[in-house]
């Protein structure tokens, strides 16, 4: 049996295991779920920095004690985007505005923006995984791999991936890859 073209994508290992896992139809849906966490909490921690990160929690959360007339952070996280490194980095402050720009406030804000950079990224991976297959493969398998995809979205765990991007004290553990090792762990009956 061929490993077909996901091989040569040029990705992340974590993101190459996701397009393998989605290419191939002897994968499970919880199995292609897993390498998409992996792949969205490996980036996370790849490419944002724990300083920006507190420093939109700090203006989103605010003081204990915040004033009466307290102004919204908007303006303070517009400035921050002069500061952000990566295409992660400027996801997370534009969906903190739009947090609160909806109304939100608090630990509500900043985790609606959490979870939306974890789904920004995911859907890019996917996206990447996608564009790859129509040029190396044929429509039929490319579309196949894209609802396999699509499909195992649902299956990823984005509030806690938010929750550990923003280190939270309820974040889960990192998920870890099983391991099969021989004939005995088989496919699951």
């Amino acid at each position: 049996m061929s490993d077909g073209p996901y091989r040569s994508l040029p990705m992340s290992p974590k993101w190459k295991r996701a397009a393998k896992r989605a290419f191939l139809s002897s994968f499970s849906m919880p199995e292609i779920s897993e390498a998409l966490q992996q792949a969205a909490e490996r980036d996370c921690r790849a490419e944002l920095s724990a300083g920006l990160v507190r420093r939109v929690t700090a203006m989103i959360i605010g003081p204990d004690e915040p004033g009466l007339f307290r102004d919204l952070p908007t303006a303070d996280l517009n400035a921050l985007h002069r500061e952000c490194s990566s295409t992660m980095e400027h996801g997370l402050v534009n969906n903190a505005i739009d947090a609160l720009q909806d109304g939100l406030r608090g630990q509500a804000a900043l985790q609606r923006a959490a979870e939306a950079s974890v789904s920004d990224r995911m859907l890019a991976g996917s996206r990447q995984i996608e564009e790859h297959m129509h040029r190396e493969a044929s429509d039929h398998r490319a579309r196949a791999t894209r609802l396999r995809l699509e499909e195992a979205h649902g299956g990823v765990d984005v509030s806690g991936v938010a929750r550990m991007l923003l280190r939270a004290p309820d974040a889960p553990a990192r998920t870890a890859t099983v391991v099969y090792s021989g004939l005995d762990d088989g496919v699951p009956l």
